[in-house]
């Protein structure tokens, strides 16, 4: 099984589309797959349009809609799709997360679990790779991308990874559910638009296997503004970081995480919860 989350906040005008993108790049596939929309306090006709787009394909799009009925951001959407996928996978499946604006091909799904299941941990669409392609994106955009990038490698290296900031990527169902063993219910705690870079610099301490390909960012396909706020995101992201970092070193040594994910698995015992050994319940 694949499940696709898309977190959205006042996607109107795109997710019928970008759903409709997704029934299209799956429904010829063997692949079992779940659209999981987690609706974060739209106040627009976001998940009617969601629906729309089920009633549009014949009722042949899976789709779940989760809901927050006040705007949390995006790091609570990641993490309310994360959590409730986790629940209901099984070791074997995938977990995918992209964006909502239709800037993600989601015709790209199939080669990222591909590289999951061919032994990676995960799979990034990277603009940084053979092949990549950035159209339509602000000059600004794309320099706080770039430097962004140099001091991510620099300050906090994963293996692999060139694209700290793109959210398109691919899980293998075992990294999650270590990493929610790890750190429970503060898995992915950054509010904004670094809540993406939160979720991959959690998975560092786990030496996480990771495959990059490279993807063609188009911005010209969005509709609307982007609602990231540059200047904040900035401040939030270097405080990120900077915490992030001291934590690894002081909390997170290889030895720590062990025992954080045994005394996960004897919490979770403890409870009578199934979910530690990854099967469908």
């Amino acid at each position: 099984m694949i499940w696709v989350i898309f977190p959205a906040y006042n996607e109107e005008k795109v997710i019928h589309p970008t759903l409709l993108a997704l029934y299209h790049a799956m429904k010829d596939r063997n692949d079992p797959y779940r659209a999981v929309l987690v609706d974060d306090g739209s106040r627009d006709r976001t998940i009617q349009e969601a629906e729309r787009a089920v009633a549009d394909s014949g009722g042949a799009l899976p789709l779940t809609v989760l809901s927050h009925e006040v705007n949390k951001g995006l790091g609570a959407g990641l993490r309310t799709g994360i959590y409730w996928c986790l629940d209901q996978a099984a070791d074997d499946d995938v977990i995918v997360t992209l964006d909502a604006d239709n800037t993600h091909p989601p015709a790209m799904i199939p080669d990222l679990v591909a590289r999951v299941r061919a032994g990676a941990d995960l799979s990034v669409a990277s603009r940084y790779r053979a092949g990549s392609e950035v159209h339509g994106v602000p000059g600004y955009r794309r320099a706080l991308s770039d430097v962004g990038g140099f001091v991510f490698k620099t300050l906090y290296p994963i293996p692999g990874v060139r694209d700290y900031t793109c959210c398109f990527r691919a899980y293998r169902v075992p990294i999650l559910r270590r990493a929610r063993l790890v750190y429970g219910d503060d898995l992915c705690t950054a509010k904004g638009f670094e809540a993406v870079m939160d979720l991959l610099l959690r998975l560092g301490p786990l030496d996480v296997k990771v495959s990059e390909i490279g993807f063609v960012l188009d911005y010209g396909e969005r509709v609307g503004q982007s609602k990231m706020k540059v200047m904040k995101t900035i401040r939030s992201t270097i405080a990120l970081l900077t915490r992030r970092r001291i934590e690894r070193m002081l909390k997170y040594r290889p030895s720590q995480v062990r025992a954080l994910e045994a005394a996960g698995r004897a919490r979770l015992a403890a409870a009578g919860t199934p979910r530690a050994a990854g099967s469908r319940g």
